[in-house]
């Protein structure tokens, strides 16, 4: 009963502040940056509980507001650099396939079905593994750095493992 009625008085404070915050921070941030700060930030305080909400002044939002954006936009701008030193980075299939057996613990053992797996899988889907699991790279990034759509990049993923299967199990038995 008690976080109900703190939701709603956050939404109510939301209702009231918001035009005015996203007003004035949209004079020095982009708009579409600033209404999503805006509404996290409001979403954020409901979670937390923030318990007064007269507390919640003007000023207090402003400032609240404005370092979610700049934190958002560094992080934004970070991944940005990270995408565009990958993009410029042109790796041939044999670097890739060197990479992603040192990032996937394969073994370059002439025995070893997982080496012979990856060494007959496409190069792109290398590519795809590579940025996902050994970079850590959402598929939006991914996406980005390949030049391709999220589905693009998912389906070489399913499609490597899929080969990637296959492979092994053949090599294995």
């Amino acid at each position: 009963m008690e976080q109900s009625i703190r939701w709603h008085a956050v939404a109510g404070a939301y209702e009231h502040h918001r035009d005015h915050l996203v007003g004035s921070l949209s004079r020095l941030y982009p708009q579409a940056v600033v209404e999503d700060a805006v509404q996290d930030l409001f979403l954020r305080l409901a979670r937390i509980g923030f318990g007064d909400p007269d507390q919640l002044t003007d000023r207090y939002l402003w400032r609240a507001a404005n370092r979610a954006i700049r934190r958002r936009i560094r992080v934004e701008e970070r991944r940005l650099i990270r995408l565009q030193s990958h993009a410029a980075t042109d790796l041939s299939s044999d670097s890739v396939n060197d990479v992603a057996h040192d990032c996937l613990g394969a073994r370059d053992e002439p025995g070893d079905s997982l080496a012979q797996a990856l060494g007959a899988v496409d190069p792109r889907e290398i590519e795809v593994f590579r940025m996902l699991i050994c970079q850590g790279m959402t598929y939006r990034e991914a996406s980005c750095a390949l030049g391709a759509s999220e589905h693009e990049v998912t389906n070489l993923r399913v499609r490597g493992l899929r080969r990637l299967r296959e492979r092994v199990a053949a090599a294995a038995g």
